[in-house]
């Protein structure tokens, strides 16, 4: 695994770098993140290139056996450049320009802009591409972070326009397909159509209170948003890979933070890479975003690129906790178990200046190696020890599909805000698939759906007929498919159907739904929903929202009180070969593990044989034609679990009892 931290020797006077250097040298670790944020340096003018000061310390690390992912620096454009073409800056949705001073100031569809970041591109691809101690490059940093991803500029507005009419042909098409003569907004030209005034994107501030926008311009506007920041990536993309062999990507942030479609932002890239900062102190590591990352790009691993370092200070808010003793070193190994290949710590050493001054690092201020360099130095000596590991498979045997326009339209058009979230639900899903030992990837809709016995679909909000389509001929074939409420509401215009709902899978499904509504405390119900399992029955309570269903389906679950008392709301379908399962409303946990354990563990080879306590997490990998565990203890104190007989501790090759201990923030591979 290529294990190491972020490091920016441009900030350095010679005696520090000297001392950082001999440091990360000594740490045992075998890469380094360099370059992402100095394109003053790496071109103080227009055209003129300059990489002597990053060589010699590519050189020595190299030399040491440390190789280095360089970053292209294009987040942060000159003062040079901002001051030769001021058009070139960034627009928000309340039009006010990002100036100078900060960082993500450009426009991503400016024509120059692009042409400048395509010659520092071109320039690093020529000094770097066949350097033997380049492990790979870095596209930017962090696309549309910091609410950069929706420019709306006289030049994306006219760009957008453009895009909408190579889309859609005629105006009137889109007038027909947008809904458009709802409060009279019909256009005579493409021309008429500006950006939204208000966006999604993650703090944007609402430019005018009650504004209501046509849904299917504000989701057309992120689909060409996304596309804008994926075009401006693959610019560099393709001019790197003219000159090496070494992987490149960009680093994304979270699974929808930035409101880029991953899925097609990745297809061009060489592996999905991304940034993870979770909490490490005594808190559950969610490994949800790692069923995202092997989902992306389908049997290759993926990079974190940024990863928990410390705490102390941030950029913003009120700061990060320190990891326990452990923690790090704990939190490291699971990104391993998960099917990270590669994983570096941000930062090396804090700053002292600028808008990330005093952050969390691995070594402070002072450069004196404390208790975190230490547990990094046990880490990056542990991940050799499991190197072999590194050729096991995976155990997923369920897909978990993911919906860009789905997360964008409910975001646009929320249902039951702030208690539904699309990828906070589908991420709940995964956890209690997880804790029943039922193991996912997280998919797109384009996926091949057959290498996976059964499909988790949350709510598909926006669902297109071929779509639909697909998962009919899946059900028909023999697989499984267990949706959930909101499914198949809207066309791929943003349109609500006009047929019964699920639009396009009510016969896989046996029902439609009859009536909605959210649930808020005032209408939840007090005696709950009865779910029928093949062990016993289950009682939960409804939360975020409810679908009443009807039809030919068996019965699974039904509501015990007032008005919808005996309405079906879980229903249980034969569909060919195949069976279908509809959830018309979200579940307490221990029903949402009670429902998968009855209809998924039957099904599931691979299906874990420990029951971990809480707090303790279990991934499974296949190694040799059977299955080993990884067990992470989360919970802030020493946990007891029971494993099967006959195994034995991977790294102390020490026979193990069927009873074992897991210390606080520690963990054991059981082979």
């Amino acid at each position: 695994m290529l294990y190491g931290v972020s490091y920016y020797p441009e900030h350095k006077s010679n005696e520090e770098l000297k001392w950082d250097l001999k440091l990360i040298k000594e740490a045992g670790i075998n890469t380094v993140r360099m370059g992402e944020f100095s394109w003053c340096r790496m071109e103080p003018e227009e055209g003129r290139y300059d990489f002597s000061w990053l060589d010699p310390v590519i050189e020595e690390l190299g030399q040491a056996g440390i190789r280095t992912i360089v970053g292209t620096p294009t987040a942060c454009p000159p003062a040079w450049m901002v001051e030769a073409w001021p058009d070139m800056l960034y627009q928000d949705n309340r039009r006010i320009c990002r100036p100078f001073g900060g960082r993500r100031h450009g426009c991503y569809n400016h024509e120059k802009y692009r042409k400048a970041c395509a010659g520092i591109a071109k320039a690093i691809g020529k000094h770097y591409g066949r350097n033997p101690h380049v492990a790979g490059f870095q596209i930017d940093n962090e696309l549309a972070q910091e609410g950069t991803g929706r420019c709306t500029c006289e030049n994306c507005r006219k760009k957008f326009q453009d895009w909408l009419e190579q889309k859609y042909g005629g105006i009137e098409t889109f007038n027909r397909k947008s809904g458009a003569i709802f409060w009279s907004q019909e256009y005579r030209s493409f021309e008429q159509i500006n950006p939204p005034v208000n966006a999604i994107e993650p703090g944007a501030q609402i430019q005018i209170r009650d504004f209501y926008e046509n849904p299917t311009v504000r989701l057309e506007f992120e689909r060409f948003s996304s596309e804008s920041q994926i075009e401006f990536q693959n610019i560099q993309a393709d001019i790197l890979k003219a000159f090496t062999s070494c992987p490149v990507t960009t680093n994304g942030t979270g699974l929808v933070t930035n409101s880029i479609d991953y899925f097609k932002g990745f297809e061009n890239l060489d592996c999905y890479a991304f940034d993870y900062y979770p909490n490490l102190r005594d808190a559950w590591v969610d490994s949800f975003p790692y069923a995202f990352g092997r989902g992306v790009k389908p049997d290759l691993p993926f990079w974190v690129m940024e990863f928990m370092s410390g705490g102390g200070h941030r950029l913003s808010g009120t700061g990060r906790l320190q990891p326990g003793p452990g923690a790090l070193k704990q939190a490291v190994v699971q990104a391993f178990a998960n099917g990270a290949d590669l994983l570096l710590h941000y930062q090396f050493r804090s700053f002292p200046a600028g808008a990330e001054q005093l952050n969390y690092a691995i070594v402070d201020l002072d450069g004196i190696p404390r208790r975190r360099y230490y547990e990094m130095k046990e880490t990056a000596n542990l991940l050799k020890q499991l190197e072999p590991l590194k050729e096991t498979s995976f155990c997923s045997e369920v897909g978990i599909l993911l919906d860009y326009d789905s997360h964008w339209a409910l975001k646009i058009k929320p249902v039951n805000e702030p208690e539904f979230s699309y990828m906070d639900f589908a991420g709940k899903l995964y956890y209690n698939l997880e804790r029943i030992g039922i193991h996912s990837d997280v998919i797109s809709l384009e996926r091949d759906f057959l290498v996976y016995k059964a499909l988790v679909l949350p709510a598909s909000f926006v669902l297109k007929k071929e779509t639909a389509k697909r998962l009919r001929e899946y059900v028909k074939q023999g697989g499984i498919l267990i949706a959930t409420f909101l499914t198949g509401v809207k066309n791929e215009d943003n349109l609500g159907y006009t047929i019964p709902l699920p639009a396009h899978l009510d016969e896989v499904f046996g029902v439609t739904v009859q009536e909605v509504e959210p649930v808020f405390d005032s209408n939840r119900t007090k005696l709950g929903i009865r779910l029928a399992s093949e062990e016993d029955e289950v009682e939960t309570r409804d939360k975020a929202w409810s679908e009443l269903l009807a039809g030919d389906a068996k019965l699974l679950g039904s509501y015990k009180e007032n008005y919808k008392k005996d309405s079906m709301v879980i229903s249980q379908h034969s569909y060919g070969d195949g069976t279908a399962y509809y959830v018309g409303t979200d579940l307490e946990d221990p029903a949402w593990r009670a429902l998968f354990k009855s209809q998924l563990g039957p099904v599931c080879k691979w299906k874990d044989e420990i029951e971990a306590p809480e707090g303790v997490q279990v991934i499974s990998r296949i190694w040799q034609g059977k299955q080993i565990y990884f067990l992470f203890n989360f919970s802030g104190q020493e946990k007891t679990v029971c494993i099967p007989a006959g195994k034995s501790d991977f790294l102390t090759k020490e026979k193990l009892q069927q009873e074992i201990n897991l210390a606080q923030n520690g963990f054991k591979v059981i082979v």
